[in-house]
């Protein structure tokens, strides 16, 4: 992914983001390994934004995680986002790719949801979460572009799962010599009739990507 050898090393941190209303947590499993909450390896890249990995015998998980601006129309309040994209490189068939996200103390109820995302809202702030639905993963599969060509006739329509506050993609396997990428965005701000938060989580991850590791 980066030049790692030219980077600055920095104590390991976890993925976590945190919003006005809690923070956004993270998980990760690959086959049979629970990817532990601190990484191995913690590099601060120049653009602010930081690289994390982890080692297994079977992947190498990098994580590039940092705050990006959201292009939005005029008339929006100011959205702040940031941006976490997860890439697995199996050095063997991993068997399984599951990434969940959730806003810890998320409202029960209000806001709005879709299949891989949702907006929590309360009297002071607007917080939403989102990343890619089955649909555009399945589209990214069969353009060549962050996951392998096969996942197009694996991947199950229920591949995303929304629970409350909490996002979960249980993703095909990755055969021995791919790479999978997974982005997931969270984006807050001061509540609004109209908030460009919902928007701000619809990224396209291969220009976000590239404005954190410039």
């Amino acid at each position: 992914m980066l030049d790692t050898e030219v980077l600055s090393r920095t104590p390991p941190r976890v993925l976590d983001v945190v919003t006005p209303l809690g923070d956004v947590r993270f998980a990760v499993r690959l086959g049979g390994w629970d990817v532990p909450a601190r990484p191995e390896l913690t590099w601060r890249l120049d653009s602010g934004a930081w690289l994390c990995r982890w080692r297994h015998p079977s992947v190498r998980l990098d994580v590039v995680s940092g705050r990006s601006v959201p292009r939005l129309p005029a008339g929006y309040p100011a959205v702040t986002r940031e941006v976490t994209i997860i890439r697995v490189l199996a050095r063997e068939t991993v068997g399984e790719f599951v990434v969940q996200a959730e806003l810890a103390g998320a409202p029960a109820d209000g806001g709005s949801t879709w299949e891989s995302a949702f907006t929590a809202e309360t009297a002071d702030a607007v917080v939403s979460v989102g990343g890619p639905g089955a649909e555009k993963l399945r589209r990214c599969s069969r353009a060549g572009q962050h996951v392998p060509p096969y996942w197009s006739r694996l991947l199950a329509g229920d591949a995303v799962e929304r629970t409350g506050g909490r996002l979960t993609w249980r993703l095909p396997v990755v055969e021995r010599g791919d790479y999978a990428e997974l982005w997931v965005s969270v984006a807050w701000s001061e509540p609004s009739e109209h908030p460009g938060t919902w928007s701000a989580v619809d990224i396209d991850p291969a220009r976000v990507l590239r404005e954190l590791t410039q």
